[in-house]
């Protein structure tokens, strides 16, 4: 599901805005919504403090280097 959102820019901003994102060979919807994105995974970061084990599991994520795989081990620890 998405929504249309419509901001206002000045004109030579707009201008500039297209001749750059057609130079690049992407558009603008692409560019704003990886912009919005990013901001918004951002602020969620910034606005949060982690906890030790939050950081600890950050930090480890997608590193497993076990004896099984992560489907196997998904399987052994739940129902």
């Amino acid at each position: 599901m998405t929504t249309t959102l419509t901001i206002r820019l000045p004109m030579t901003l707009a201008r500039e805005f297209k001749a750059r994102t057609k130079a690049a060979k992407t558009s603008p919807t692409a560019v704003l919504r990886r912009a919005a994105s990013d901001y918004v995974r951002e602020k969620k970061r910034s606005g949060s403090k982690l906890n030790a084990i939050q950081e600890h599991i950050d930090a480890h994520a997608g590193s497993w280097d076990g004896y099984c795989s992560g489907e196997q081990l998904l399987r052994k620890t739940r129902p």
